[in-house]
């Protein structure tokens, strides 16, 4: 007979420990998510000072492959970590959020909450809430709406913010709130909770990849990974 494990029983714990981490660190993000939107602007006194020499990107959207044309986004190396995100969001700002596809402007703008940094034996996780101020609503009208519309700002805020890329990345974790609050229900993408580095690596690798392959043969062309999002591969 198969024996069936109670994920949180002890005795599963015992024979999974990764899985009694990953439960600590999604029950401990979701506590600071509450944490953060009655007590914002907080972080944890633990987090890095700086960023240290990192390379950065910046990405453009794609219909095919959701993140393209991948640039490197400078900072000093003493930049802090949420100077670094605020700069980020500054950039999403102006530039993918800046106008619905009819060009009509928006005031779309990102707030940094707070940042946290969660105690794990062979390097610290880094977790970071970010508040998508958007008063008119057009986030909802037009970047998150359609298929290839919503996978696309999807790839563009998690890429953007978490810089999957790395090793380790810039965050390990990130809480998306929309106007404070965790997002609504949306037709095709999921922004509400954690999100994880690995959503959106193979989509921002790609996009590196295939813009310093374009800038050396301009017609060379890549195969689409795909995004994952909830847990399915998405292909453009």
């Amino acid at each position: 007979m198969t024996e069936t494990l109670n994920p949180l029983s002890p005795t599963s714990v015992r024979r999974s420990p990764m899985r009694y981490l990953t439960l600590v660190f999604l029950m401990t993000s979701m506590f600071l998510i509450s944490c953060r939107a009655n007590d914002p602007d907080k972080s944890s006194p633990n987090v890095p000072q700086v960023i240290g020499n990192v390379k950065l990107y910046t990405f453009s959207s794609d219909a095919q492959y959701f993140l393209s044309n991948a640039q490197p986004f400078i900072l000093p190396p003493k930049t802090s970590l949420r100077d670094a995100l605020d700069s980020l969001g500054r950039h999403l700002s102006k530039t993918y959020f800046s106008r619905t596809y009819n060009n009509a402007l928006t005031d779309i703008h990102f707030e940094v909450l707070g940042i946290d940094r969660l105690s794990n034996p062979s390097r610290p996780f880094l977790t970071a809430i970010v508040n998508m101020v958007d008063v008119n609503n057009d986030a909802l009208g037009y970047f998150f709406q359609g298929s290839t519309g919503g996978q696309t700002t999807f790839c563009m805020i998690t890429a953007t913010f978490m810089q999957p890329q790395l090793d380790p990345p810039l965050l390990d974790g990130l809480v998306i709130l929309y106007n404070g609050k965790l997002l609504p229900k949306l037709d095709h993408i999921n922004l509400t909770g954690l999100l994880i580095p690995r959503l959106v690596e193979p989509v921002a690798k790609r996009a590196i990849l295939s813009t310093e392959r374009k800038a050396v043969n301009p017609y060379h062309g890549l195969k689409n990974e795909g995004c994952y999002i909830g847990g399915h591969v998405l292909q453009g």
